[in-house]
């Protein structure tokens, strides 16, 4: 497991009232289930950067990474 920092952004940030939290996750997928608040379904549409990299779902997490997760934009 990767001891990560995660910092969060728009909807997201709002919805769990929390601009950054530290989590262990070996995957991307692993880390989203840990976002408080937030169910599997918005978190599988938000935007992920790794290091400033956008980053797939299946990224393998490496400790002292940091992961930005934004809401997509919207509206209308």
């Amino acid at each position: 497991m990767a001891k990560v920092k995660v910092r969060l952004y728009g909807v997201v940030r709002l919805k769990t009232g929390m601009s950054a939290f530290e989590a262990e996750a070996e995957t991307l997928d692993g880390l989203k289930k840990q976002i408080p608040g937030v169910t599997p379904k918005e978190a599988k549409d938000l935007i992920v950067l790794v290091n400033g990299e956008k980053a797939g779902r299946r990224c393998q997490l490496k400790p002292g990474d940091e992961v930005v997760l934004m809401s997509p934009a919207g509206g209308g």
